[in-house]
């Protein structure tokens, strides 16, 4: 039998609390131990109750939801945090970059049940370096760069200095402006996701192109032509995409 989910909401709003209490009480697997209107009765419970789960609005008056992960920091609980939103798309994207997960408002249950299995398939991995480069992409403080793993550890890179990613398998060159290249340990379906809403555009099941270095295109030879400090590349993809490419620009 599966373990159940201790669970802490923090919203300011009580109406959003009580729907998000209600839409939980459908799943059998979770049961909710405190629900909070700010930040310092939050950190409270969390104390006290030891979620292994926090529902966390970010938009909060006075103290919002950066200062209950800085909190979090520096409390000694470690639990999953999944962020209940309606931010804009820059800090959804920082959100996905990271390990953790959200749902938009309006909550739909079956996005709320899945975010839950999700938790349960990937454990608890918020650990200190990530909750503060989440902090940091969030607040626009750090540098905008994203965590990709590699066969030893990771790489820290900037997604506007990336020229275009191949598909390996499993894996995934990442081609750079600086002339080299990192071979990461996530697919280019996975590099798209974290890379979305970016200047990116999938060229063919093989590769996805950054259109900040795109210079020019063949129709009949189906080319795309990159050029970047120092060099040029070449890139033949299908025609139908040459078609999806154009109509990037015209709309």
């Amino acid at each position: 039998m599966e373990e159940v989910l201790k669970i802490l909401l923090v919203d300011d709003e009580p109406e959003a609390r009580e729907l998000l209490k209600y839409m939980l009480m459908r799943n059998s697997g979770v049961s909710v131990v405190g629900a909070a209107g700010t930040v310092d009765e939050a950190v409270k419970l969390m104390r006290s109750e030891h979620p292994h789960l926090v529902f966390l609005d970010i938009q909060m008056p006075e103290k919002d939801g950066f200062h209950f992960i800085e909190q979090v920091q520096h409390s000694g609980e470690d639990p999953g945090i999944i962020f209940v939103t309606a931010f804009e798309h820059y800090a959804i994207q920082a959100i996905r970059n990271s390990v953790f997960d959200y749902i938009l408002k309006p909550v739909h249950q079956e996005e709320l049940d899945n975010a839950i299995e999700r938790y349960r398939i990937r454990g608890r991995k918020a650990h200190e370096q990530d909750l503060q480069q989440l902090v940091e992409a969030l607040r626009g403080n750090g540098p905008s760069k994203i965590k990709l793993n590699t066969r030893s550890g990771y790489v820290l890179i900037d997604p506007s200095e990336v020229v275009y990613c191949q598909a390996d398998g499993n894996y995934t060159h990442i081609n750079l402006t600086r002339g080299s290249s990192e071979v990461v340990t996530q697919n280019l379906g996975v590099i798209e996701e974290m890379l979305e809403g970016s200047s990116f555009f999938r060229a063919s099941r093989s590769y996805l192109l950054n259109l900040k270095y795109l210079t020019r295109v063949e129709r009949k030879s189906c080319n795309c032509f990159l050029e970047y400090p120092g060099a040029t590349c070449t890139i033949k993809i299908p025609a139908q995409k040459i078609k999806m490419l154009e109509a990037t620009f015209t709309r």
